[in-house]
């Protein structure tokens, strides 16, 4: 079961990512803005949602089998997402958020988010890993179980 739970959120991720390049190739290439923009909208607040309930679910999960390759995957993600918000924000590509200044915060708010949401997964992994680093058992309770053997 949390094996097939970790291809879930795989798979997830990798649909997430799909999105973000979307979003990221329709503001490179030159697109009729308003043909474009209330669906690019659309997909970065689906986004955001959906790596928020990603995150909040990895979070809480501290038995998943690869919990630390999710958790990096995941913050890599929320690094590619914060990167896209970022350049539309700056005005780079032709989606710009410096003329509508209620989209500018929206979008502001999403990358602060994101943020916040990375440097948690980073360090929910780095503690992953350094639990992993300890024994599960301690020598004494180790010899303990094996002494009748």
């Amino acid at each position: 079961m949390l094996k097939k739970h970790d291809n879930l959120i795989k798979d997830n991720i990798f649909l997430v990512l799909g999105r973000i390049k979307l979003v990221r190739d329709t503001f490179i290439l030159d697109t009729d803005i308003e043909l474009f923009l209330g669906k690019i909208l659309d997909d970065i607040e689906f986004i955001h949602q959906i790596l928020e309930i990603m995150y909040k679910k990895l979070h809480e999960n501290e038995r998943l089998i690869n919990r630390e390759e999710l958790l990096n995957h995941l913050a890599e993600l929320e690094w590619q997402f914060s990167q896209v918000l970022s350049e539309i924000i700056n005005g780079q590509g032709n989606i710009s958020a410096l003329h509508n200044p209620n989209i500018r915060d929206k979008l502001v708010l999403f990358r602060k988010n994101s943020l916040e949401r990375r440097e948690s997964l980073e360090t929910l992994e780095k503690m992953d890993a350094d639990n992993q680093k300890e024994p599960v058992l301690s020598i004494g309770e180790l010899n303990e179980l094996l002494k009748d053997l």
